[in-house]
């Protein structure tokens, strides 16, 4: 017969192992609940399916398609073009494993919103085991409940890949850091995904681990040889990337371009570093996160919600304090860390959701240890000890629900922009439309704008496979000149596009065959065939004419003010060939050859000219005009078509002085009208 003591501790043990089992399973029930709100009506929320999207299953389709080559032939490479830029990765090779499959809006989302369950999952552990909190159950619930990770976490965007292994990265780090010291190649190996999958977790993951190497430096130190084993992994792991930059040495300048980053700007550095320190102050900014902004583009935002719920305030600002209290204990110390590097890799640009979602891993722990310390407060001011949880459970369930439920039905009406500018609808929409059209149209030739989306190839292909049924171009370009619309052409545009049609002068007959509706019933897109009216002919004389006339500026180049006369352009300025960025080109509306007249106003003293030219064999000519006679000389050279970025340069043989120059770069082989690229004139 057991003491009573003895009896007592006995029931103790069952009790905390019946709550424990418990705890498990509202846990389970909780990654259900989360896992039900992801795939529910994921093909209709977000209502647009972006490029950014398609391009993960396109790519890894194409990777398949070349034996897992790039397309410069280099096997198993580790970065992907999306547009001109490389900033695709791991989210591609994910890809592969359902790239086999069908391909559905609803299948491509599915892959990253199925590991996108490893952020409540860890989090949750965190709580368990190194928070110490009994409610640790409820996590999946309130990262269910938050509205920016509801929405980015149903899409095939990298930003959620990112910040699930970011999650995973600081759990195992926490591990190793907790007396597991094995668990150091699992927190770096989730610290290499999350920096792979995602361009601005570069920085905020290496920042991250230099923090951590810094703070922790004691703990480290004490058992050298796993120091020595975590920095043969971090090199090998780290590898890829540096073989990457080696051969690719303008990617990064390139990308900082195309996100018009002000480190790129002729600022000084202070000022730069003003600018990012303002800009991660915005990043950690409670008002960015709990209000909703008028900062980030529409289709990134749920109407009328912050990112965080408002009613989550009081529990951050709980959970802030705690932490700040007890930062000397590591699970406390690494949740603060985070906060603060989170808006790092956005700083570096500027502040927007997909590029500080990563901040919800801090974030969603602060609101949790605000939300237990009021659990435990009430749980002692009432008889009902688990009423509190429970009540919490059902309140943060009942939101998740009703969010869910808000965003797929009316969604869809939230903003009346669905164009370029604003929610990009249609890609599944126009393609089953397109469909259908053909089926009863077979012997129409479809055009179709791209004005409406980014990247329209990329999206049609996902739905319409290769070859394209359709040809990708702008009516536009049936405006610039007279180009042969043939009987059985049918043209797919947009209302702003039809509207500018019915006022066009060179346009008649227009018959509209059928049409898209947006979501809100408005005309979304035109199905319509045409011809040219008769007065189209004598227009496009007089435009072209007009067209002819080149561009003049003052410009200050070598010290003084010139005056440059050149050839009409469509993209850049005249002054981007001088600023010694390669990343920023001019490029000729329709002339070639591309010309160039520059009139110094006091001569100056050249030998060598230099043109960095596209792929096209190009020919440079320079003609140059004495200062002291006025003698004309002209020099010539060629190259021939190369797939790089590369100089063409003309060397004079002796310096001269000069009182103008004109350059002249023709695209050979490329009869007028077409577009002739420079990226820069350097003069020597």
């Amino acid at each position: 017969m057991q003491s009573e003591p003895e009896q007592v501790k006995q029931e103790t043990t069952e009790g905390k192992a019946d709550t424990e089992k418990r705890a498990w399973f509202l846990f389970g029930l909780g990654l259900l609940f989360y896992l039900l709100t992801r795939f529910v009506g994921l093909d209709r929320f977000p209502i647009y399916f972006f490029s950014d999207e398609a391009i993960q299953t396109m790519s890894a389709v194409d990777l398949i398609g070349r034996g897992f080559k790039d397309v410069d032939g280099s096997l198993f490479p580790i970065y992907f073009q999306n547009g001109s830029q490389y900033n695709l990765s791991l989210s591609v090779w994910l890809q592969v494993l359902i790239a086999w499959l069908p391909r559905s809006v609803w299948l491509t989302r599915a892959l990253p919103a199925l590991i996108g369950l490893v952020f409540p999952f860890s989090v949750s552990l965190w709580a368990r085991n190194y928070l110490k909190s009994k409610h640790w159950w409820l996590v999946p619930l309130l990262i269910s409940a938050l509205p920016a990770w509801f929405l980015h976490s149903r899409t095939a965007f990298e930003t959620s890949l990112g910040v699930s292994f970011y999650s995973l990265f600081l759990f195992f780090y926490l591990r190793y850091r907790s007396k597991n010291r094995k668990n150091l190649l699992l927190a770096l190996l989730f610290g290499a995904c999350a920096f792979y999958s995602y361009a601005p977790l570069q920085l905020v993951v290496v920042a991250t681990g230099l923090v951590l190497l810094i703070v922790d430096w004691r703990y480290h130190f004490q058992d050298k040889k796993s120091l020595l084993f975590g920095l043969v992994t971090l090199l090998l792991l780290a590898l890829p990337y540096i073989l990457f930059q080696l051969h690719h040495q303008q990617a990064l300048s390139t990308h900082l371009h195309l996100l018009r980053s002000y480190w790129l700007s002729n600022i000084p550095i202070l000022n730069k570093i003003g600018i990012f320190l303002g800009k991660w102050l915005q990043g950690l900014n409670p008002l960015y996160w709990f209000h909703p902004n008028q900062t980030d583009l529409i289709r990134h935002q749920m109407k009328g919600l912050g990112h965080l719920p408002w009613f989550f305030i009081p529990f951050f600002l709980m959970g802030a304090w705690q932490c700040l209290k007890n930062w000397k204990e590591p699970a406390n110390r690494l949740v603060l860390i985070a906060l603060l590097v989170g808006p790092l890799g956005a700083a570096i640009a500027d502040i927007a959701i997909t590029r500080v979602l990563v901040m919800l891993v801090p974030l969603s722990l602060l609101i949790f240890i605000g939300l237990s310390q009021t659990i435990e407060w009430l749980i002692g001011r009432i008889p009902l000890k688990t009423l509190p949880s429970y009540l919490s459970a059902l309140a943060i369930a009942s939101f998740s629900i009703w969010m869910c439920w808000y965003a797929i039905t009316k969604g869809p009406l939230w903003y009346s922009e669905y164009g370029l500018y604003g929610m990009q609808w249609g890609g599944q929409q126009l393609s089953e439309k397109i469909v259908a059209f053909k089926q009863e149209f077979s012997q129409t030739k479809l055009q179709l704008s791209p004005g409406w989306a980014n990247n329209t190839d990329i999206i049609m292909r996902y739905f319409l496979g290769d070859p394209l049924p359709l040809k990708i171009g702008s009516i536009i370009e049936y405006d610039l000149y007279y180009t042969e619309i043939e009987p059985d052409q049918v043209f797919i545009i947009t209302p702003d596009e039809y509207n500018w049609l019915l006022k066009n002068p060179k346009f008649d007959q227009i018959e509209v065959f059928d049409s898209l509706e947006w979501p809100d019933g408005q005309t979304g897109f035109t199905f319509l065939r045409l011809a040219y009216s008769e007065r189209a002919e004598q227009i496009f004389e007089v435009e072209l004419q007009q067209r002819r006339q080149p561009e003049m500026s003052e410009f200050d180049l070598l010290g003084q003010s010139v005056s440059i006369t050149y050839s009409r352009m469509d993209l850049g300025t005249i002054a981007h060939i001088f600023d010694n960025n390669t990343a920023t080109p001019m490029r000729t509306l329709e002339a070639n050859p591309l010309e160039i007249s520059i009139d110094f106003s006091a001569p100056i003293e050249l030998q060598n000219v230099t043109a960095m030219v596209g792929s096209p064999a190009t020919r440079l000519s320079v003609t140059i005009v004495l200062s002291d006679s006025g003698e004309e000389l002209t020099f010539s050279e060629t190259v021939s078509s190369s797939e790089q970025i590369r100089p063409i340069s003309v060397d004079f043989g002796s310096v001269y002085q000069i009182s103008n120059l004109t350059v002249s770069i023709e695209s050979i082989n490329e009869p007028e009208p077409t577009h002739v690229h420079l990226w820069e004139l350097i003069l020597e």
